[in-house]
């Protein structure tokens, strides 16, 4: 089994900054479980990871691009570790909250000491195989896309308003969901300039079945940001997708 990947980060036509922030790393996590074949080498993984920084609060790049790098951080330090062990989720799970709590005391301290607010959203998704692991706080989102298009993660919003977020807000642990992709699925992560303006179904009209190879999927990802600025979109527009491809995997 193995993952294909792309992206797509644009601050669009209207915006002065970008105030998205990605992360998108891959890796091969050495064997640890007896059925894993010799000839597979190791399993592959990858972190997947949007942030959007809160446009209304100063230093929204800021805010987002250290988050994004914090996280990654730990994915290297800690949490590729944690997905080396058979039943993983669970104490990745674990490992991933609590660096989500020492983001959000880092950026308290922050703006203490700089004397002023800023904040983001935070959609992060870790993948072993087919199985998958999101943590979630804000209004970015992730989708699951196959023969049906599904929505994994839930606004933190109230009559449009964000309500819970990585830094401004008093802290609230992110969403955690578990999930399992098919062999063609995509997951998808993106911030809310990229999917605000779509009408229900469109996303699998995008991706799905739209062929296999990388160049393909970025042509879809641009295409479908493309769709956005045409309805009217003003807003910067991050995604990242990750698809499984080859044969049956356990881990």
């Amino acid at each position: 089994m193995t993952h294909r990947t792309a992206w797509y980060w644009d601050k669009g036509n209207f915006r002065e900054n970008n105030e998205d922030s990605f992360s998108l790393q891959r890796v091969l996590l050495r064997r640890k479980s007896f059925w894993e074949s010799r000839k597979e080498g190791g399993v592959p993984a990858a972190l997947l990871l949007v942030c959007d920084g809160i446009g209304a609060l100063p230093e929204g790049e800021t805010a987002s691009g250290a988050v994004a790098e914090r996280l990654t951080e730990w994915f290297y330090r800690e949490g590729a570790g944690r997905m080396r062990a058979v039943f993983w989720r669970r104490k990745t799970a674990r490992s991933a909250l609590q660096a989500f709590a020492r983001v959000q005391d880092e950026m308290e301290r922050f703006e203490r000491r700089e004397g002023f607010c800023f904040g983001t959203t935070c959609t992060m998704a870790l993948v072993k195989g087919p199985r998958f692991l999101l943590l979630h706080i804000g209004d970015s989102r992730a989708y699951l896309i196959g023969k049906r298009e599904r929505r994994l993660t839930a606004d933190h919003c109230r009559e449009g308003i964000l309500r819970r977020c990585l830094g401004a807000f008093s802290y609230q642990p992110p969403d955690v969901i578990r999930g399992r992709m098919k062999r063609g699925e995509i997951l998808l992560l993106c911030t809310d300039g990229f999917y605000r303006l779509f009408p229900g179904g469109f996303l699998k009209g995008c991706f799905y079945g739209s062929g296999k190879e990388k160049k393909n999927d970025y042509k879809s990802l641009k295409g479908a940001a493309g769709f956005g600025k045409a309805q009217g979109e003003k807003d910067n527009q991050t995604a990242l997708l990750l698809a499984v491809e080859g044969g049956r995997h356990h881990g």
